[in-house]
């Protein structure tokens, strides 16, 4: 297994949290769970060789090869599978607000989604992908995608600064910060940014609050530091240890002992820290 990060261009950086490449000879490992934590990001997918098959919420989809898929933001966990063979995909992964000033489509549309481009995207969808998939060379296909989302940015530049200001203080904060101290910040409503975030984020700045709020700890796990070293300071963080529970098992599908003594997730781990 083999993940590459790439480096957006300069363009793209202010709205791709980031972006890299899955290469292995025999697929996903089938000896553990990839187990993908929502992160408060979209995801464009580009399964190149072999189909990757994904369960959420119960669902089971496959993303076929040399298709192009968007994932919206996410509130519970994805586990990932596929054949044990040759495999290879693109993900870029857009910044909490970044994929709706490219694309122009509502992001409530993709909350907790997988959506064929074809479907979303239209013509753009298809005509990506029937170019991609003519392209051999990994390399050729990240530049041609870059070309194309750059080529959209310039076309839509549908920015909001109160948007952005919102999720990077929510960031800042690892997701501690009421929601009616942003609303006295920026002289808006909730319901107003509840709104706003349900059209450039998907998620409501609560729901992604408690999304910065798990990563905290998530990050510092993917690090290698060990869950009893980390639990005091969990704690500190929810009402509570069953409410810190109850978190868990929505972002991971497991209890957090189970997972953090049983569950490697190195795929998870390795896209987390390099991130």
């Amino acid at each position: 297994m083999k993940i590459t990060f790439v480096r957006p261009r300069l363009e793209l950086q202010p709205y791709i949290e980031s972006f890299w490449v899955f290469e292995s000879a025999t697929g996903l490992p089938d000896t553990d769970s990839n187990v993908v934590v929502p992160n408060g990001c979209s995801k464009l997918i580009i399964p190149y060789d072999n189909s990757i098959i994904s369960s959420a919420l119960g669902n089971i989809q496959v993303s076929r090869e040399r298709r192009l898929y968007f994932v919206g933001n996410r509130d519970s966990s994805t586990l990932l599978k596929s054949s044990s063979r040759r495999t290879g995909f693109i993900t870029i992964e857009f910044c909490p607000n970044g994929a709706f000033p490219i694309f122009g489509i509502p992001m409530s549309k993709t909350f907790n989604g997988l959506c064929d481009g074809d479907d979303l995207f239209a013509k753009w969808g298809h005509d990506v992908r029937e170019a991609l998939s003519n392209l051999e060379c990994v390399d050729q296909k990240l530049a041609f995608i870059q070309d194309e989302l750059i080529a959209l940015l310039r076309k839509n530049a549908c920015r909001n600064r109160v948007v952005e200001y919102c999720v990077n203080a929510l960031r800042s904060a690892d997701g501690r910060i009421a929601i009616r101290q942003l609303a006295q910040q920026t002289g808006y409503s909730r319901r107003y940014l509840d709104q706003l975030f349900k059209q450039h984020v998907g998620l409501p700045p609560k729901v992604l609050a408690g999304v910065f709020r798990f990563q905290k700890f998530y990050r510092r796990w993917a690090g290698g530091q060990s869950f009893d070293a980390l639990k005091s300071d969990l704690y500190e963080d929810y009402y509570d240890q069953s409410h810190f529970i109850k978190e868990f098992r929505k972002m991971t599908g497991y209890a957090p002992r189970k997972f953090t003594r049983e569950i490697g997730n190195e795929f998870g781990r390795r896209i987390s820290v390099s991130r």
